[in-house]
């Protein structure tokens, strides 16, 4: 159905203090990152309570924007039909959410060979970011419900301009063969 606004197209290849050759091939499990966000998400001001969706916040960084849109198109249809959807909706930049169009179009952008293995997955790995100034990659390789894998690259932007200034938002998602995940660079 949608992840158009994941039109990404970069991975990023830092270790946890910048960027270096030994981080290139390091994938971090789901696991070890969202235990992280949950005392950000409950109490960060642009993070919702646990009954609604996560939205743009200034205080959220790149490491914890990507798996918050990837975790929510995982569990895609809580806490109501297309949640997960509608999160990554969220986190579109206004220049992503120009090229894509309105949510209901986002939306079949899953229904597609690309994107709709984000419904539903199993479970994520992640790379480092790499940050650059205003601009950040991330890769993701997703383990579907049929037991595939899946790469993508998430391209993102701080937002300089209200409603979102400061915000992380993904400018684009791109899908990639799982083996070119850790080699991808722009």
């Amino acid at each position: 159905m949608l992840v158009s606004v994941l039109l990404l197209s970069s991975l990023l290849l830092s270790t946890a203090a910048g960027t270096g050759p030994d981080a290139q091939d390091r994938l971090v499990p789901t696991g070890t990152l969202l235990p992280l966000l949950q005392p950000i998400q409950s109490v960060s001001p642009g993070t919702p309570p646990n009954d609604s969706l996560p939205e743009p916040s200034p205080d959220l960084s790149p490491t914890e924007v990507v798996p918050l849109q990837v975790e929510a198109l995982g569990t895609n249809d809580t806490p109501h039909e297309d949640a997960g959807i509608e999160a990554a909706y969220n986190f579109a930049s206004p220049a992503n959410k120009r090229a894509t169009g309105p949510l209901r179009r986002f939306r079949r952008l899953f229904d597609t060979p690309a994107y709709g293995p984000m419904i539903d997955h199993d479970g994520a790995t992640y790379s480092t970011p790499q940050i650059e100034g205003d601009r950040a990659r991330m890769g993701v390789i997703l383990t579907t419900n049929s037991g595939d894998r899946a790469g993508y690259l998430f391209r993102l932007s701080r937002q300089s301009d209200e409603p979102h200034e400061d915000c992380w938002m993904t400018d684009g998602v791109r899908s990639v063969p799982v083996d070119d995940v850790p080699s991808q660079k722009i």
